[in-house]
Formats: C-alpha cells, structure tokens, sequence
C-alpha cells in the first residue's frame, strides 16, 4: 500500500509530547511491514535546516523531502502559518489564536498531496478537516480528544473548499454555531481509531474525555478501535542504553543501583522509596491528587523526582521548597527521561484520563514499578499486583481521589520494603513485555485495509 500519515508532529523532527513519537512509531512500523510510507508534517521554523526543496502546491510554497529511514517525510512550508517560534504557541502550553486558519491551510495542502495514495491516515484535531475533503480513504486517529481546533464555521468552509452541508446545524464540521476540525474527523473518516481499547470506551461514554464528542461517535456505524501505542525497543533498551550510569538487563538488575545513586545525587534528596514522574505538571496528569497526603507521604519515605513543566508548576514547586531533601522539580530532557526511568523504584501517574500512556511503558521498560489509575491505556498496560499476582506489573487504583493514589502509593512503599523477590518479579515483567510498534503497525494496516473497503 502506498500511506500517507499526516500530523502536527513526528519525532524527533518535531515534539511535544506523546503524538510525534506514536507518529513516529506508527510510520516506522507500517514501512517495515513492507508498505510505501509518506509522512507530511509543518515545515517550522526549527527544522529550516532539513530536506530538499521541491515545488509547492495550493498554500504551501515548496515542499521539502527529508528521509528517515524506511520513511519519507514531507516539509509542508507554508511560512505565514508555521514560520513562528513554537509548534502551537510562542512558549510550552501556549497556543496561537489563528489555529483553525494555520491547520486549515494545512489540510486543504495534506489533501492535495493524497491524490496518489491508497489511505490517508490522520492524527487528532490538526488534519481531522481532511476528511472533508479528500476522496481518498481515511482513518482517523483520536489520540487526545479535549484539545479540539474550533473556528468561525463558515470563514473554515471557505478555506477548506468544503461542501456548503457541512456547516448545516448538526452538520460535520458545525459545532455549536463554529467549525470543529476534530468533530469532522470523528464524522467522516472510514474508520476512526484510538491509542487504547479502554480509552476508545471512555470515549463512547465519558462527555469529559470525548470533548462532549462522544454522540458523534457514537453516531457511527462502526465503534472506534482501540490500538495500544508502543515504544522504540532498540532506543529504549537497559542493556545498551550508553546515557546510563550503568546498564543493566531482566535478570542482571544490580546494574539499576548505579542510576539509583546519579539520581538521589543529582536531585540532592535522601534515600527512601523513590517515586518518578515525566510530564507535563497538569490537571489532567493527576498530580494535584497528592497534594493532600505529600507531607505524610514523605515523613514515611516517600520521595519524588518530577520532570517537566505545567499549570502544576506552583504546587509541586511549593512541595520541593517545603521537603528540599525529598522532592526535585526541573524541566524536561531526554537524558533525566531516561535516568528517572532508570533511576526509581516507582514511576506514578494518577491520571484523571490517559488516552495511552507511554511513561508508564518507558519505566517498566527500565525497570520501575508503575503506581497508576487504571484508566484508559494505564488500564490496558499495568495490571495490579493484588488483583491478578502471577501476571503483575505494578500498582493500580480506579476512583479519581487524593486518598486512593496515598493507599496506592504506601502499598508499593510497603511491598518494596519487605517483598523482594516479589519485587524483582514485578520489574523482570515488566521489562519483559513487548511494547514494540510492531504488533500496533500490523493492528494499523489492518484499519487502512478496512477503510480502503469501506471507502
């Protein structure tokens, strides 16, 4: 099959968070099933450096070709939507105003290119107005619902090109008297698809989850299938991972202690039960759930290194300036991504929802013990050591509440301090697993074979 993938991200060439790596992985692993892969991101403004100009077509004034790997990448360079300092707002957690008009113009050019391809697949709310507009297949991934692109409805039709029904009330672009790009990709894909099949639940029944899109779904002859992200197993690997203090495999495991040691130094905190976290410092990542329960938590040994930056940023700042020897907050990068992976006893992340999750893949990949709320893909990948011992991999809770993630985290506090071998087995299971893209690639040539039918 011929694919074009088009998104706002790809890594590394350009990332945010978790879409440019599952992109990434997605692309990588469709190509080594045998397929022809092209990918079609923005030109912005970092990546001037890369490709080969090529002409332009419709709002893009050329096209730059970059190879990566068994994957094409295509520069989409349309300088006054994306020559700017940021991917979607001049600083992390910013956002342009004008989003609707730069991603319409990005699509009317993802359209365009397609008209050679066997299936079109489409990432989140940035392309969702493609299928408005193409007559070629399409399958629509949702990977994070709540950040929909929302426009003036008509001004968007015009831009589009798109038919005049879809600004109808009810319509597939109409949404509350705007344009809503993600409501159109929900509508009119051939097949739409998620990062987890139990996040694809939640959004069929959770309005809060769905972006009050959940009837559009719903509305579907077909339900959305649920496909579990994966990680990179060669660039995610204890044994050859050379940015580690040391490395270490499933059954040499003395090698973690090395890391252990960098990361207490580096974050001048004491030793206790070391609890990670790599991530935006958000509301929606579940923090803010320990706020009620840190001091104690801390007073019977919890520690916590914290990595990254968010509307948190306050409260997790006030909790290192109030234990300085026992909680470090700092700002992201792949070298302490890799350490606190490498470097804790437990990695927590209490999300309120989690469309997939791929912290929780890293620490286990690197042998930390996930502490999680069994919501979407934290559900699909973290079974709990209570709740089924033979196949566990760490520590889950369910109900969204301060108490809930405190027991959680006392019962992984209590089980590393008396339990080792029960321990050892959780880590070794976890390192164990296949979180490879290639079961998810097979998953998504199986989706753009369904929507060629369907188309």
């Amino acid at each position: 099959m011929r694919v074009l993938i088009a998104a706002s991200e790809y890594s590394p060439l350009a990332r945010t968070g978790g879409l440019g790596e599952a992109v990434a992985g997605i692309a990588h692993g469709v190509a080594a099933e045998g397929h022809s892969v092209r990918v079609l991101i923005p030109r912005y403004r970092h990546l001037y450096h890369l490709g080969d100009r090529h002409a332009g077509i419709g709002f893009a004034d050329s096209l730059w070709l970059h190879r990566d790997g068994n994957v094409e990448v295509v520069l989409v360079d349309d300088p006054a939507s994306f020559d700017r300092p940021g991917i979607y707002g001049d600083t992390p957690g910013s956002g342009y105003q004008d989003q609707w008009h730069r991603f319409g113009r990005f699509s009317t050019v993802i359209a365009a290119v397609a008209h050679d391809v066997d299936v079109v697949h489409l990432h989140d709310a940035h392309t969702g107005a493609v299928s408005l507009i193409t007559d070629r297949p399409t399958v629509f991934t949702v990977h994070n619902a709540v950040y929909p692109i929302v426009g003036p409805l008509h001004e968007a039709r015009e831009l589009l090109g798109a038919d005049e029904r879809s600004t109808n009330l009810g319509g597939p672009l109409e949404w509350y008297g705007g344009a809503n790009y993600l409501k159109a990709g929900m509508a009119l894909a051939n097949v739409v698809t998620t990062v987890s099949p139990t996040f694809a639940n939640q959004l069929l029944t959770d309005p809060s989850v769905s972006g009050g899109l959940d009837g559009v779904l719903n509305a579907r002859s077909q339900p959305p299938i649920g496909i579990v992200n994966g990680i990179d197993p060669v660039a995610w690997n204890a044994e050859t991972d050379d940015s580690l203090a040391s490395t270490f495999s499933p059954h040499e495991l003395g090698g973690r202690l090395a890391n252990r040691e960098m990361l207490i130094e580096m974050a001048g905190i004491d030793d206790g039960v070391i609890f990670g976290n790599v991530g935006r410092m958000s509301e929606q990542k579940g923090l803010a759930l320990l706020d009620d329960h840190l001091d104690s938590l801390v007073s019977e040994g919890a520690r916590f290194v914290l990595v990254g930056s968010g509307e948190l940023d306050e409260m997790v700042d006030r909790w290192a300036d109030r234990h300085p020897q026992a909680v470090w907050h700092g700002p992201y990068s792949e070298g302490l991504n890799r350490l606190v992976a490498a470097g804790t006893d437990c990695y927590v992340m209490p999300s309120r929802f989690e469309p997939c999750g791929i912290g929780q893949m890293y620490a286990m990949r690197y042998g930390s013990i996930p502490v999680v709320r069994l919501t979407g893909g934290l559900a699909d990948t973290v079974i709990d050591v209570d709740e089924n011992p033979d196949l566990a991999t760490g520590f889950g809770f369910r109900a969204f509440e301060p108490i809930e993630v405190a027991k959680t985290i006392r019962r992984a506090m209590r089980l590393f301090r008396t339990d080792q071998s029960t321990w050892t087995a959780l880590q070794q299971r976890g390192m164990s697993n296949d979180f490879s893209w290639a079961n998810a690639a097979r998953s998504y040539i199986k989706a753009y074979e369904q929507a060629i039918r369907l188309s």
